[in-house]
C-alpha cells in the first residue's frame, strides 16, 4: 500500500509543477518581457522534439542500447529516407505516408 501513495504523490507532484512551468508567463503576464533571441530560439523547440523523439526510432533496432547497433538493412531507415525525400519533393502529407509505407513495406520483404 506504502508504493501506491508513492506514487500518488509523484503524479500530484508532478501535475502541481507542470502545471506552475506551463502557466509561468500567463501568471506574471507583461512583467516579463523575452528577449527576440529567446522567441526566436523557441521557434525550434518542436522540430528539435520532433527529432529527437524520431531519429533513434528510424535509425536504431528496437531495444538498441548504442548506435553500435546501426544497421543500414533496417526498413525503418529505406522507409524514412523516402519519406523525407517525399515530402520534401511534393510538400504533401498523403504522399509522404504512401511513399514511405511502400517503401518500408518492401524493404521488410526484400532486405
Amino acid at each position: 500500500m506504502q508504493n501506491d501513495s508513492n506514487i500518488a504523490w509523484l503524479l500530484i507532484g508532478m501535475a502541481i509543477v507542470t502545471a506552475w512551468s506551463r502557466s509561468f508567463f500567463l501568471i506574471l503576464g507583461e512583467r516579463v518581457k523575452v528577449s527576440d533571441w529567446v522567441l526566436e530560439a523557441i521557434r525550434f523547440a518542436p522540430l528539435a522534439a520532433m527529432v529527437a523523439i524520431l531519429a533513434p526510432e528510424i535509425f536504431l533496432p528496437a531495444n538498441a542500447t548504442s548506435m553500435m547497433e546501426f544497421n543500414i538493412k533496417l526498413p525503418n531507415i529505406w522507409g524514412g529516407l523516402s519519406a523525407i525525400i517525399a515530402f520534401y519533393l511534393t510538400r504533401k502529407m498523403v504522399v509522404t505516408l504512401i511513399c514511405g509505407m511502400v517503401v518500408f513495406t518492401l524493404a521488410r520483404y526484400f532486405l
